[in-house]
C-alpha cells in the first residue's frame, strides 16, 4: 500500500523533467489556463556559462551541469566507455548543447509514419515547428517570427568558414542558405538557438518570460523516483526534494519529459516495461511493455582536423590579450567568438555517387579541439576541425535499470558503430572531406592533416580509426518510441499516450521512432509543442 509523504502538492498536470520538452509543455499548458507542477532534478540555469554561447565547452562533462551518464564497454569500439552528456539544469540538454537549430526533412518524418507514427508526416509537424520558432530572418512558408524559441544567424565569422564553403561547392556540393527551408542537402551556415547573442534554451525562451506565474510550481533539485499508478491510471509522481520525499498529484495527467535516458528509467521504476527485467529488479510489473528502453539510437561521428596557415579561434582563446579583447566585444556588442555555437558550417552530403539521398552530416568549426571520453578540449595549434556523422544510423542499443533504486544511473548499452553500414558511411564521408581539403581551394592553406593523419589510407586503416575514435554526437533518441497500438515494441501511441495506462504520456526525444537526419533539440521542442496540443485538445 502506498503511503503519502508528509508533503503533497497538486496541480492539473505534473511534468517529470524540466528540460527542453518539459519547459515547452509547462508554458503551453499554463497559456491554456491549466496549473502545472514542473519537477527538474538539476539546478538553476542562470549562470554565465549557460547563457554565454561559447561557455558550452565548460558545461559538457561538468558535474554541476551534466549528469555524465557512463556507458557500458562498447564491443564495436574496442570496449570503449563513454560519458554521455545530459543536462543537469533547468532547460536540460538545451542549456548545455551546441545550439544548432535543425528540423530534418520530409523523408525523416515519412520514416516515422512508416513505423507506425500515424499523423506525424512533415506536413503534420511543420505547424508545430512554426509555433515554436522566432527566426530573426522573418516569417515565410517555412519560418515564423512569432514563436518563443529564438533562432538566429551566427554573430561570429572567420575567413576559413568561407574557404571551406567554397571548397565544398567546387567539389559539387550545392550551396544551401537555409537547411530548414525546402531542401536540407548542401553546404552553408548553421542557425543557432540564440537571441541577442545569448543562448536561448527552452527555459529562457518559454519559462523566463512568465516569471513566477501563479499557476506554475517550479521545483528545482526535485529528483523524480517513480510515477504512482493505480488501476492503470497515473495518479501522481513521487520525488525527492532536497532529501525530503514528496508527492505531486495530477488532477488530469502526468507527462514524462526526462529525456531518452531518463524517461524509460522512470517508466521502469514505476513498473512499466519488460516484465522479466522488472521482476529481476524486484519491481512489480503493472504494465508489460517490452519496448521500454529498447530502440536506443545515436549519431556516430569521427573527427578530422587540419593544421592551417591562418590564426584560428582556439589560438585566440589561448592568448590572454586577444581573449580579453573578445570578451569586451561580447560584453559591449554581444558579437564575436563569445557567441560561437559549437559549429559554424554544416554540410549534408552523399558519401558515394548514386545514392538516392544524402547520408552524412558535417559540423565544421574554425577551431581545433580534441574529444575525450568525457569532455571537449581546445587545441593550442592553428587548427580547424570537422565531425563527420552518419545521418541515419543502423546501430541500436538499450537503456536498462541498474537496480531498483532511483538514485542509481541506468545501464546504457550501445554498439555505436556495430552496423557495418555505419562504419562504411563514416569512412566514405571522411574520404570526401579529405579530398576537399586537398583541393585547389584549400591546399595552400593546409599545413598537414592532424587527424587521422595521411598515414591512414586503406579501408582497414580507416576502419581501425573509426573503431578507436568514433564518438556519440549527443543526439540519443528512441527508447519510448511511438507507433501503432498493436505494435508490441511501441511504448506510446501517436498521441504520445503510454499504452494501457491512462493519464500518462511521454513527450520528449524518447518517443522518436528513428533519428532525424539532423541535430535533435529543435525536433524535441516540436514534439513537446505537439504533445501540448494533444493534451489540451487543440491538435
Amino acid at each position: 500500500m502506498n503511503h503519502d509523504p508528509a508533503e503533497t502538492l497538486e496541480a492539473d498536470y505534473v511534468i517529470a523533467g524540466g528540460g527542453s520538452a518539459g519547459c515547452v509543455a509547462a508554458r503551453r499548458l499554463i497559456d491554456a489556463g491549466y496549473s502545472v507542477i514542473l519537477l527538474e532534478a538539476g539546478g538553476d540555469d542562470r549562470h554565465a556559462a549557460v547563457y554565454v554561447p561559447a561557455g558550452s565547452a565548460k558545461l559538457v562533462g561538468n558535474p554541476q551541469y551534466d549528469w555524465k551518464y557512463e556507458t557500458e564497454p562498447d564491443p564495436s569500439r574496442n570496449g570503449r566507455i563513454d560519458n554521455w552528456p545530459s543536462g543537469k539544469v533547468l532547460g536540460g540538454s538545451g542549456s548545455i548543447n551546441g545550439m544548432i537549430y535543425l528540423r530534418g526533412n520530409p523523408a525523416d518524418y515519412d520514416r516515422w509514419v512508416q513505423q507506425g507514427a500515424t499523423g506525424w508526416s512533415f506536413a503534420d509537424v511543420l505547424p508545430f515547428f512554426l509555433r515554436s520558432e522566432r527566426n530573426e530572418n522573418g516569417a515565410s512558408q517555412y519560418h515564423s517570427d512569432k514563436g518563443l524559441l529564438g533562432v538566429a544567424n551566427l554573430r561570429v565569422t572567420h575567413p576559413f568558414n568561407r574557404l571551406f564553403i567554397d571548397a565544398c561547392v567546387a567539389a559539387g556540393i550545392p550551396r544551401n542558405d537555409d537547411f530548414n527551408g525546402p531542401v536540407q542537402e548542401g553546404v552553408g551556415y548553421y542557425q543557432a538557438t540564440q537571441w541577442g547573442g545569448l543562448r536561448c534554451s527552452a527555459a529562457r525562451g518559454y519559462l523566463r518570460p512568465i516569471g513566477e506565474h501563479k499557476k506554475l510550481q517550479l521545483l528545482k533539485r526535485a529528483f523524480v523516483c517513480r510515477v504512482r499508478v493505480r488501476n492503470n491510471v497515473a495518479e501522481a509522481v513521487e520525488f525527492n526534494h532536497y532529501g525530503v520525499a514528496k508527492l505531486a498529484r495530477a488532477r488530469r495527467e502526468v507527462l514524462i519529459a526526462a529525456g531518452t535516458i531518463g524517461s524509460p528509467k522512470i517508466l521502469m521504476l514505476s513498473g512499466i516495461g519488460p516484465r522479466a527485467e522488472l521482476e529481476r529488479q524486484g519491481i512489480a510489473c503493472v504494465n508489460d511493455l517490452p519496448g521500454v528502453g529498447r530502440n536506443l539510437q545515436e549519431h556516430p561521428g569521427i573527427i578530422l582536423s587540419y593544421d592551417v596557415t591562418m590564426r584560428t579561434m582556439n589560438v585566440e582563446a589561448h592568448s590572454r590579450w586577444r581573449f580579453a579583447l573578445r570578451a569586451l566585444q561580447f560584453a559591449l556588442l554581444r558579437r564575436g567568438p563569445g557567441t560561437s555555437p559549437i559549429s559554424h558550417v554544416g554540410v549534408f552530403f552523399r558519401t558515394r555517387p548514386g545514392l538516392p539521398a544524402f547520408d552524412a552530416q558535417i559540423h565544421f568549426q574554425p577551431l581545433g579541439y580534441e574529444v575525450t571520453a568525457d569532455k571537449v578540449l581546445l587545441a593550442e595549434a592553428n587548427r580547424v576541425s570537422l565531425a563527420v556523422n552518419v545521418s541515419r544510423p543502423e546501430s541500436r542499443g538499450s537503456i536498462r535499470l541498474r537496480s531498483p533504486h532511483p538514485q542509481d544511473a541506468p545501464v546504457i548499452d550501445h554498439s555505436l558503430v556495430g552496423a557495418d553500414a555505419d562504419v562504411r558511411t563514416l569512412i566514405d564521408g571522411a574520404r570526401v572531406m579529405r579530398n576537399i581539403f586537398s583541393s585547389p581551394t584549400l591546399r595552400d592553406r593546409v599545413q598537414k592533416e592532424y587527424l587521422p593523419g595521411e598515414a591512414v589510407s586503406t579501408d582497414e586503416q580507416w576502419e581501425a580509426y573509426v573503431r578507436a575514435g568514433a564518438f556519440a554526437m549527443y543526439h540519443p533518441v528512441g527508447t519510448c518510441r511511438m507507433g501503432a497500438v498493436d505494435d508490441p515494441q511501441s511504448v506510446v501511441d501517436p498521441e504520445l499516450r503510454v499504452k494501457n495506462i491512462r493519464q500518462l504520456r511521454v513527450i520528449d526525444a524518447a518517443v522518436m521512432p528513428c533519428l532525424p537526419s539532423c541535430n535533435t533539440n529543435g525536433v524535441t521542442m516540436m514534439i513537446a509543442e505537439r504533445a501540448s496540443a494533444f493534451v489540451v485538445g487543440t491538435k
